[in-house]
């Protein structure tokens, strides 16, 4: 059976995004962010306090492929290079290292926190949504990630930040279909919230931001990952 014959499982998307969004409510409307800046100050929790929101995703993910039918189109954590991917989720930990132990702790924080969350919108929801084709699926994953995040409050949130999703959309899901791999986009992801997550950047955050991307497409030139078709992926997820 090909991708665009299978039947969609809507009914467990609409599980795995009830179960996404009723976990992330609390953490994306900011309900425990005194909480966390009273009871864990100086931690990556008082200062990210939406890190939580990810355990949605990644278990509305896990719960979802487990119980339902498997997509036809399995991404994986690692994709179909284990090694190429270890080291691209490596990078942004190590630039960011160089700035500060502190910075690169942040890093690592970020590409936990960003693995969960494409766990399920470049992994679950992506493979699930194959038989729409690649356009229908980039506007229904943007949709439904947009609304995850529960950002209504100013214009910026209604008009602008959806075009962010919309383009990030764009990229990170080019980035799972060429990997096979949820953890390439997260690295991605984690960049963007490093250098976006708490106000405007330092100078060395954005030339760790850009060594970051720089080291990428090295990477991608001199050692590309081999298309999912053509080798055998990671466990799946």
């Amino acid at each position: 059976m090909t991708p665009a014959s299978r039947p969609i499982p809507w009914r467990w998307l609409l599980l795995y995004y009830a179960i996404a969004l009723l976990i992330a409510i609390p953490f994306n409307l900011g309900w425990l962010a005194s909480w966390f800046g009273t009871h864990c100050p100086g931690t990556p929790l008082a200062r990210w306090p939406f890190l939580p929101a990810a355990l949605g995703p990644a278990l509305g993910a896990v719960i979802a492929r487990r119980l339902g039918p498997q997509p036809l189109q399995a991404t994986s954590l690692l994709g179909s290079s284990v090694p190429r991917t270890i080291v691209t989720g490596l990078v942004p930990i190590a630039l960011f290292g160089f700035v500060s132990l502190n910075a690169g702790l942040y890093a690592l924080v970020a590409v936990v926190y960003a693995t969960g969350e494409e766990l399920g919108w470049r992994g679950y929801v992506a493979d699930a949504l194959a038989p729409l084709g690649w356009q229908w699926r980039l506007l229904v994953t943007a949709a439904l990630w947009w609304f995850w995040h529960l950002r209504f409050a100013t214009s910026f949130d209604l008009f602008v930040f959806p075009l962010i999703i919309l383009a990030s959309s764009l990229v990170l899901g080019h980035a799972a279909r060429v990997s096979g791999s949820v953890l390439v986009p997260a690295s991605m992801h984690a960049l963007i919230i490093l250098l976006s997550a708490s106000g405007s950047p330092s100078r060395p955050m954005v030339l760790a931001g850009v060594a970051t991307l720089g080291a990428w497409v090295i990477l991608g030139s001199l050692w590309p990952h081999p298309r999912p078709q053509d080798a055998p992926t990671g466990g799946a997820v």
